[in-house]
């Protein structure tokens, strides 16, 4: 299993390789999340990524990524208190605009998919926190969703301004409300 996985990650290095203008993507960066819940409040997290640029023309690029995302939200009544973090995977699409030789404005857009495994739910309802995820979780382990976002690149750094909206129901009781993710994400990034 080690040499076939191995192998692969060979296989996809070299064919990245292929394509001359490739670029690489490290990012980290702030964001403010909550759930779509009435009297949800928004709380502070965070996301480390890193990904591929590769272009498919003059202005346009195809940029997976793989991140880490601490995501979560407030209620007051009662109080409760969520910190999931996923591991998630955007692809998005992205349209250059070039301003000057090293200076471009990218607009992103594209699907993404999560899976959560940390993070624990507290509520003043429950004498002891529970786990997010797994199988006595209160949440859904996957998440998919819309991303969308914009980069300034000044070489080699970038700045980087997302948002994402999730489109499953994260609420395991089908028959209680329903939670999907809402996260908007500022950061700072380098590209080589």
């Amino acid at each position: 299993m080690t040499k076939r996985l191995f192998s692969l990650l060979f296989l996809v290095f070299l064919s990245i390789s292929a394509f001359g203008q490739v670029q690489f993507m490290v990012e980290g960066g702030v964001s403010y999340t909550t759930m779509t819940v009435n009297g949800g409040k928004y709380r502070f997290g965070g996301r480390l990524a890193g990904g591929i640029d590769m272009p498919l023309g003059d202005y346009l690029t195809f940029q997976p990524m793989l991140e880490l995302a601490m995501k979560g939200h407030k209620e007051s009544d009662p109080d409760v208190t969520t910190n999931p973090i996923y591991v998630e995977i955007p692809l998005k699409l992205s349209l250059s605009i070039p301003l000057e030789s090293e200076m471009d404005w990218r607009i992103n857009a594209g699907p993404y998919a999560g899976y959560g495994f940390f993070g624990k739910y507290k509520s003043e309802l429950l004498e002891d926190e529970i786990d997010c995820f797994g199988s006595d979780g209160r949440f859904n382990d996957l998440d998919v969703g819309l991303a969308a976002g914009t980069k300034f690149i000044f070489m080699p750094f970038y700045i980087t301004i997302d948002a994402e909206w999730g489109l499953l129901n994260l609420n395991k009781d089908e028959s209680n409300r329903s939670l999907k993710n809402v996260a908007y994400s500022a950061g700072f990034g380098f590209i080589f």
